[in-house]
């Protein structure tokens, strides 16, 4: 098993290679001041053009990610991770398509891509027997043979009537077919995938779901269609990423020892800039195709590491605090999802989710440097706990712009764990661009912050306050 730092580079090495030599400064001993200068370090290396905008599955990612275990390592944590490492390996699959998607019914007619059908999740291939279920029907026993036709039905619909029966997402039939509202428009584009994705697990691979033009209801309605022969043309390729965890537990006999928080922020990036749509580049000039990710979110990753560091200083908690510092927050908030659903310690006993992202420049619309925002600020009983103690933390005062929504304290919101986002985005228009750089940001406005932060975090860990959502502020879930 792996104990260290230096065990949990080793376990990204097949990853990275050569390029973990040099990890900035994370053998120094654990100061437990916070400071700016600590701050720039840390995003200065996150943001750096060696890590070319830490995309899923670039080294620059993997380097990141063996920086952050190396830290947390330093400060005396506890690995949280797999295989007692501060590393979650989280594999995802990314698809690509080598030609268009083909369907034949009943080994004689092919339908036109785009025009006669369309794939919205792709399966596996195959030869599938069809069954045609009117409106009001009742589906037939699932078998990975057959695909399931919902005449008449809403896509919306579809999914409902098939979840209610157990069959989640189509699961245990071979294809499931609904039927487009408007016809398609013929293409010769080859479909290109939605990003990459969280592999599945064994016996929920994902279901090849086809909706087809409204014309051809009539040939499956009258059951003229028998055999439907799928080849999708798909290539899969795995990509393996990792969340960075680690854990202070609580102090022995706490009345709280069994609850924890996690404090956390997402390390990960958008990468580098399509060159076709750089721009020109004037005389003499490079043209900077790396977006950096500074103040997304390498600014919020360096608080939550001064924030373990200065905890850790301080010793044991009432309640466990895990730092959760999360990969493919930028594709769907992909890492935490997978921390949900494989946690490391108990949701039932995970009180809340403080999370932290873009921190970097100072918001004037809440009183300027070293101030903080809270999204979701009405719907816990946390903003007033932080107003009571005068801790430089505002309510969101861009409500509008739905930040609660899209950070990764969503994903816990929906398990019924309160989250909220600290923030001091002020809306700044380098977000997502080349301009994202480390020396736009603003440190000694940024030591605040962490300092602001620090408090928020202990309010909740030493058991001062117990996170709850107040009458309606708990958001529905959402499907998973």
């Amino acid at each position: 098993m792996l104990h260290s730092g230096t065990a949990a580079i080793a376990a990204l090495a097949p990853l990275t290679g050569a390029v973990l030599l040099g990890l900035a400064h994370s053998a120094a001993p654990a100061d437990t001041a916070i400071t700016a200068t600590e701050l720039s370090e840390h995003v200065h290396f996150l943001a750096s053009d060696e890590l070319e905008g830490r995309d899923l599955g670039s080294q620059g990612l993997a380097r990141a990610a063996a920086y952050l275990a190396a830290e947390l390592e330093s400060y005396g944590l506890e690995p949280a991770g797999d295989d007692g490492t501060f590393l979650q390996r989280v594999p995802f699959v990314e698809e690509s398509y080598t030609a268009q998607p083909e369907l034949v019914v009943n080994a004689a007619t092919a339908l036109a891509y785009g025009s006669d059908f369309r794939v919205r999740t792709a399966g596996d291939d195959g030869s599938l027997r069809v069954v045609a279920v009117p409106e009001g029907g009742e589906l037939p026993e699932a078998s990975p043979d057959l695909a399931v036709v919902l005449l008449g039905r809403s896509l919306r619909e579809a999914r409902d009537e098939l979840e209610a029966a157990g069959h989640e997402r189509g699961r245990g039939f071979g294809a499931v077919v609904t039927f487009l509202r408007r016809a398609g428009k013929p293409t010769d584009a080859v479909p290109r995938p939605y990003g990459p994705r969280l592999a599945p697990v064994p016996g929920e691979e994902p279901v090849t779901w086809l909706e087809l033009g409204p014309e051809l209801v009539d040939v499956f309605q009258s059951g003229d269609a028998e055999v439907l022969a799928i080849d999708l043309h798909l290539v899969r390729e795995d990509i393996d990423a990792h969340n960075v965890i680690g854990r202070l537990p609580a102090k022995p006999g706490s009345p709280l020892a069994e609850e924890a928080i996690v404090v956390s922020a997402h390390y990960d990036h958008i990468g580098t800039l399509d060159p076709a749509r750089a721009p020109e580049p004037e005389d003499g000039e490079t043209v900077d195709l790396i977006r950096n990710g500074a103040d997304d979110d390498a600014s919020g990753v360096a608080t939550v590491l001064e924030i373990a560091e200065a905890l850790a200083a301080e010793g044991s908690q009432e309640r466990e605090v895990l730092f959760l510092l999360a990969t493919a927050e930028e594709i769907g908030i992909l890492g935490t999802k997978y921390y949900l659903d494989h946690p490391s310690t108990p949701l039932e006993r995970t009180v809340a989710n403080l999370n932290f992202e873009v921190v970097g420049r100072p918001d004037e619309s809440i009183g300027g440097a070293g101030k903080l925002w809270l999204s979701g600020a009405e719907r816990t009983n946390l903003m007033e706990a932080y107003a009571a103690e005068e801790f430089a933390i505002f309510a969101d005062p861009y409500p509008q712009q739905n930040f609660f929504q899209r950070s990764d304290n969503i994903v816990f919101c929906y398990r019924g764990i309160v989250g909220q986002t600290f923030s001091s985005f002020n809306l700044h228009e380098d977000y997502h661009q080349v301009t994202d750089e480390a020396d736009r940001l603003d440190y000694e406005h940024m030591q605040g912050c962490a300092v602001a932060g620090l408090q928020a975090v202990r309010l909740v860990a030493d058991g001062t306050v117990t996170p709850e959502w107040k009458e309606g502020g708990m958001p529905e879930p959402r499907r998973r």
